[in-house]
């Protein structure tokens, strides 16, 4: 499989997980069922107690769009520049007609740099998810050295976002994208699943978040499902539940891979969770594992914007090609 393909299948498959599991974030698995009638398998209309209310079917939240915003800064600077990426978002953020419910700890760490806040210092304390998605952007940039990949994550999130889970959530989310696009794992057996994840550990600095990844371990383990990973992991926004459950769904499902995709949208739980998060992520480890064609064409092509997602990742593609070519 030609490795552009899966940078396309990285940024697609992000865009539909959050696009889809947007409609049913905060919502119980009991109110899923009872609005939809079952699961749901495409785009559908958001449920009335979702925050994603008002937003149509087929449209991507803010989390796609800062993702996006960090892509194109690299490919406009050939390079990270965070103060370039900072200059977009603050564009962004100064067109409050565009925005589709962000995150306030995003919104308020832009305000403080603009303030005069230095970007050393504009961070604020955040546990959320929201701050390491964008690092699948860096993933991707830096597929070739996983290590470096993810110090560029911690780099990009803790502009904005700023704690000890932070820190190393970025850098786990950057590493995994690096890895899956090297292959450096086969996967299909779990002693092959079971490496990758220790050798994501290793890039975790904290022992304390360790055992997050140690619990995704147990439950492949236990061949457990998904609904008994979502009680004992958690599915909130909090980055060591939304971040560790996608990793079990991707893995554990990881010989159907669109299984995962919808299991990931449907991550609702027994009191709610943050499905368009748990679904970025999980379409972004499918698509960079199984490239963008593991998508149905229906779904990708009533994807807002799926042309414009398709161009960027060819650009990034380039500008890593390019990258890489220099340091040979």
């Amino acid at each position: 499989m030609d490795l552009v393909e899966r940078f396309k299948g990285v940024i697609v498959g992000g865009a539909l997980g959050d696009a889809i599991g947007k409609s049913v974030e905060d919502i119980t698995q009991e109110e899923l069922l009872s609005f939809y009638g079952s699961p749901i398998r495409s785009f559908v209309e958001p449920h009335p107690s979702s925050p994603s209310v008002g937003l149509e079917a087929y449209q991507t939240t803010d989390e796609t769009t800062i993702s996006l915003l960090l892509a194109e800064s690299i490919i406009e600077k050939k390079g990270i520049d965070p103060y370039h990426f900072f200059a977009k978002l603050r564009a962004w953020a100064d067109r409050e007609e565009v925005h589709r419910y962000p995150d306030p700890t995003l919104i308020s760490a832009i305000d403080l740099i603009a303030s005069g806040v230095s970007l050393e210092d504009a961070g604020l304390k955040s546990f959320s998810v929201e701050g390491v998605l964008r690092c699948t952007i860096t993933g991707l940039f830096h597929y070739y050295n996983p290590y470096l990949a993810a110090e560029a994550g911690r780099l990009v999130s803790l502009i904005t976002h700023r704690s000890e889970e932070i820190y190393d959530a970025s850098a786990l989310v950057s590493g995994a994208i690096s890895y899956l696009l090297l292959e450096s794992f086969d996967l299909r057996s779990l002693e092959d699943r079971l490496a990758f994840l220790g050798t994501l550990r290793k890039l975790l600095k904290y022992e304390k978040n360790r055992k997050y990844i140690d619990k995704v371990i147990e439950l492949l383990k236990e061949e457990a499902q998904y609904e008994e990973a979502i009680d004992q992991i958690g599915n909130s926004t909090f980055v060591f539940e939304a971040l560790p459950l996608a990793l079990f769904i991707f893995l554990r499902y990881i010989e159907d891979p669109m299984l995962a995709f919808w299991y990931g949208v449907n991550a609702c739980g027994k009191v709610g969770g943050d499905t368009d998060a748990i679904g970025y992520l999980v379409g972004s480890f499918v698509g960079a594992h199984e490239g963008l064609w593991v998508f149905p064409l229906e779904l990708i092509e009533n994807l807002e914007n799926y042309k414009y997602y398709i161009l960027i990742a060819e650009k990034l593609y380039e500008i890593s090609m390019e990258l890489l070519e220099r340091r040979s």
